[in-house]
């Protein structure tokens, strides 16, 4: 019983962060999976991408309903991520645990540094978003790739991609960023599901708590400015990032 509510409160905050800032729920899922719930990297991998699908479907209606999803956008990099995410679920079968947890601390390092990027907005005149299909594909397909190998949506480095690449609003790349995150879940569910990896038990209790709080989440990023969007953003795979390093030095 004990499990399955510590698995309920995971889910949860990975819903609920995945509604607030678009990244699918997956950074956060694994290193809870695996330091909280004591499961391996490849069994948290699978269970964050079947709960990724929940959630990012829960947060993409409540963002969509609130005017913060750009269709054409997330139906480009939607498209581009379905043969990178089956591609990289395929090949993280054959990687060793140690180049997960290496390759998942380089990408969220990668993220924080966009972050912390100066901003268009920032500047006296800021530049209108303009689609611009190349960085949409290019977003798509990494976005795509991570889902695949680690699991985790993509979706905390395809945001700051998309506002630095198109200049788009911070709450509409959040929004846009969970239709990329569902398209390239299910197509990085179907690689996972024929290596293997699935913890059913696991999944359910997730996904329980994850499509209440992703509503929840998406309510709380219409109610907050951009700027403190990113910052939460900014603090929160810092943290992430930290904590991994402990667990791998220990």
């Amino acid at each position: 019983m004990i499990q399955a509510l510590t698995l309920l409160c995971i889910g949860a905050v990975g819903g609920f962060l995945s509604g607030l800032l678009g990244i699918g729920g997956g950074v956060i899922l694994i290193p809870l999976l695996i330091y909280v719930a004591n499961v391996s990297i490849k069994v948290a991998t699978s269970v964050s991408v079947v709960a990724i699908i929940f959630a990012s479907s829960s947060a993409v209606l409540a963002h969509y309903r609130r005017g913060n999803v750009h269709a054409l956008a997330g139906a480009w990099m939607g498209v581009a991520s379905i043969s990178s995410a089956l591609g990289g679920s395929f090949l993280s079968g054959t990687f060793s645990d140690n180049f997960l947890y290496y390759l998942y601390m380089g990408v969220v390092a990668g993220a924080t540094i966009m972050l912390l990027l100066p901003r268009p907005e920032d500047t006296a005149n800021p530049p209108g978003f303009h689609l611009s299909r190349l960085p949409m594909v290019f977003a798509g397909l990494l976005q795509g790739f991570l889902t695949g190998v680690l699991g985790i949506g993509g979706g905390f480095i395809v945001v700051p991609l998309m506002i630095h690449l198109t200049d788009m609003p911070a709450r509409e790349a959040v929004g846009t960023s969970l239709v990329v995150v569902l398209f390239s879940a299910m197509a990085g569910f179907v690689g996972k599901l024929a290596i293997g990896h699935f913890e059913l038990s696991i999944i359910i209790w997730v996904v329980l708590g994850m499509i209440p709080a992703a509503q929840v989440g998406a309510w709380a990023a219409q109610k907050s400015s951009p700027r403190l969007l990113r910052l939460f953003l900014v603090i929160l795979l810092i943290g992430i990032l930290v904590w991994m390093i402990r667990g791998v030095a220990l």
